[in-house]
């Protein structure tokens, strides 16, 4: 694998952007963590075993992505670099995960051992501090945001806020998966992109 010490560069300038963590508190972390190269397509969660990690992307694109019983997929949050993405209500019940986790690009991810991370939370504040304040802004205030727009925004102004957020997103992701993650057929995308004059 080419040099491994910019992906965890990378990953410790993210950590620091939530709280202070020292250089000997990220050596602590190390043992937990485990740099992976990821090909397109390949499944780092299925929805018939318990989750065991969470991913750290430093380069690539990863989604989450649930099965109805109709066998219909549904694309639950698309993940880009300096995201994290777990399946987090198998982690916290030990239950099987209800979610997969695909990589949509060729990707590197640091693995992130979960066990080994609630041990760090359980004994440095560092760790907590940044688990509080991460929670807090992305499994709190972004999904409540996200909660409300599916109620409130009708597909156009769903498309238009995800494409604020992932500006490059339609160059690394199908319109099928867009669609999907709207809560939109494939056939209403391509009507709002017309509409918007988007369509190529």
């Amino acid at each position: 694998m080419e040099n491994e010490t910019p992906y965890y560069e990378q990953f410790y300038e993210v950590l620091n952007r939530y709280t202070a963590i020292s250089d000997d508190e990220f050596e602590l972390f190390k043992p937990y963590l485990k740099l992976r190269c990821i090909p397109k397509g390949e499944l780092l969660q299925d929805n018939y075993t318990p989750a065991h990690a969470i991913y750290f992307i430093c380069k690539g694109l990863l989604r989450t992505y649930y099965l109805h019983e109709q066998s219909t997929i549904y694309t639950k949050n698309l993940f880009m670099e300096n995201y994290f993405s777990a399946s987090v209500v198998s982690l916290l019940s030990g239950e099987n995960s209800y979610l997969c986790i695909q990589a949509l690009e060729p990707s590197t991810i640091i693995e992130i051992n979960y066990e080994g991370y609630r041990h760090l939370i359980e004994t440095h504040d560092a760790f907590k501090n940044f688990y509080i304040r991460y929670i807090e802004q992305n499994w709190i205030i972004e999904k409540e945001k996200n909660e409300i727009s599916l109620i409130i925004d009708n597909a156009t102004i769903r498309y238009q806020n995800f494409l604020k957020k992932y500006p490059d997103i339609e160059q690394r992701v199908s319109q099928h998966h867009i669609a999907s993650h709207l809560g939109i057929t494939p056939t209403q995308l391509s009507r709002i992109r017309k509409s918007l004059n988007l369509c190529k």
